[in-house]
């Protein structure tokens, strides 16, 4: 950037950044240290600001907009960002670690993509199911072992279940085919 931003703090200005984002407010402080800006931006609802720190090396352009502020119009407009709650912060981070962890749960490691919609098809209507290896289990009675077919469902102990498991799989395999080979029913043209 060829502008030094010292001097251009409390302007109105138009950030691009790399990937074509415009950003619009008032330079609310510079940091050279860690080479960021602190832009002061209007929320959507006309209430208090918002403030976007924005690193300078992701500004594709910065154009200055509107009029050259007043020397003391910016300190006497002074205002401090607001006091964040760190505790409902870690909250937030511990609950959404939570919920990452149990989403890579509920992905199969090395299994084949008709495996993985088998899965997800019978979690959908039995959420006690799990991957143990490559082999899927439900309820801890019954196990769908690799290439996840009918055939490939056994039960651990005895359990009324299986039909229920059988027709999912058999559901999830007329869903992968349908798409693997789809009908040609309802062409056009010859």
């Amino acid at each position: 950037m060829s502008i030094s931003l010292e001097y251009i703090v409390g302007f109105r200005v138009k950030i691009t950044n790399l990937i074509d984002v415009v950003t619009e407010g008032k330079i609310y402080a510079f940091n050279s240290g860690y080479n960021t800006i602190v832009l002061q931006t209007n929320r959507k609802n006309q209430s208090p600001y918002d403030f976007k720190v924005i690193k300078c090396s992701f500004i594709k352009t910065l154009e200055v907009i509107g009029d050259k502020p007043n020397a003391n119009s910016f300190k006497k407009q002074y205002l401090r960002p607001s006091l964040v709650n760190l505790e409902r912060v870690e909250d937030f981070l511990k609950e959404q670690i939570h919920i990452s962890n149990k989403n890579s749960l509920l992905k199969g490691k090395g299994v084949s993509r008709e495996g993985q919609t088998i899965f997800d098809l019978i979690y959908k209507t039995v959420p006690d199911t799990k991957w143990v290896g490559k082999d899927i289990v439900i309820l801890d009675d019954i196990k769908v072992t690799p290439p996840y077919k009918v055939d490939n469902i056994v039960t651990i102990h005895e359990t009324q279940s299986v039909d229920l498991i059988e027709r999912i799989v058999e559901r999830a395999w007329n869903n992968i085919d349908s798409e693997i080979y789809p009908s040609d029913d309802g062409r056009k043209g010859g």
